[in-house]
């Protein structure tokens, strides 16, 4: 894969994807037949854990299956598809739409495998970042659908060619639930990452809307809290302290330690 776009120095949060990925996958291959098989079935992605510990789900699973790999050419791929084009999103994004977006895209190809692999029979942990990194590339080539990149480094085509092929291929081979690739972790992945650029959703920090969502909450709080303190008050004035109810004097109470 050529030039998608000037990569220049790895933005933030892809650095520590890599680093992430590559030092975890050292440390599975250290540790290798001792790592108990446990510890990455209870890591990887478990389709059957999702229905058969309910209500108990192991939502931890949604995380760490995206950065398990079952082999050096597995996460050498993914790293290079992160480098190219996780770094050309994250660029074109930011540091904080785009940690939020990949760690989306990941949830929801989770997501999506946990359900349909209990209407297909599927059991076998499902383990990789090909589903955020499938999103990194649909929504990249959203945004650059003309920058050119280069497949198998000789044969130059547009970036939207490359994903809408990708995404077409995982189509394709969706009746194939039974093989070794999870194809529907790959669509819920590119489907998040066009939703993500088409809706817009990228021009909305969604970190800071949670923000100002809570200012707003507390604020309204606030309000009624004077409101109701300020009729307390009025009956005071007018009934004496004996008028209010044991949950009045305590919300007195506390009002009167406010800052």
């Amino acid at each position: 894969m050529g030039n998608a776009g000037s990569p220049g120095m790895v933005p933030f949060w892809v650095k520590r994807l890599l680093i992430a990925n590559l030092g975890i996958y050292v440390v599975m291959a250290i540790l290798g037949s001792s790592l108990p098989g446990v510890v990455h079935g209870g890591l990887a992605l478990s389709p059957d854990w999702w229905w058969l510990g309910a209500p108990f789900l192991p939502i931890w699973q949604l995380v760490t299956y995206g950065f398990l790999h079952a082999g050096i050419g597995h996460v050498f791929f993914n790293c290079l598809m992160l480098y190219f084009f996780g770094g050309m999103l994250e660029r074109a994004i930011g540091g904080r739409r785009f940690i939020v977006f990949y760690a989306g895209a990941m949830i929801a190809g989770g997501l999506l495998h946990s359900v349909l692999g209990q209407f297909q029979g599927l059991n076998a942990p499902v383990i990789g970042a090909s589903g955020a990194i499938m999103g990194c590339i649909t929504a990249a080539a959203m945004l650059f659908p003309n920058s050119q990149v280069h497949l198998f480094g000789v044969i130059p085509i547009p970036l939207w060619v490359l994903a809408a092929g990708m995404v077409a291929v995982d189509l394709l081979s969706m009746a194939d639930m039974g093989g070794s690739v999870a194809h529907d972790v790959h669509l819920a992945g590119a489907l998040v990452g066009f939703l993500y650029i088409k809706q817009g959703w990228y021009r909305t920090d969604v970190l800071t809307k949670v923000e100002q969502h809570r200012q707003v909450k507390v604020a309204q709080n606030k309000a009624a809290d004077n409101a109701k303190l300020d009729a307390l008050l009025a009956r005071i004035s007018k009934e004496g302290m004996s008028s209010l109810t044991d949950g009045e004097k305590q919300f007195l109470n506390r009002m009167s330690k406010r800052p």
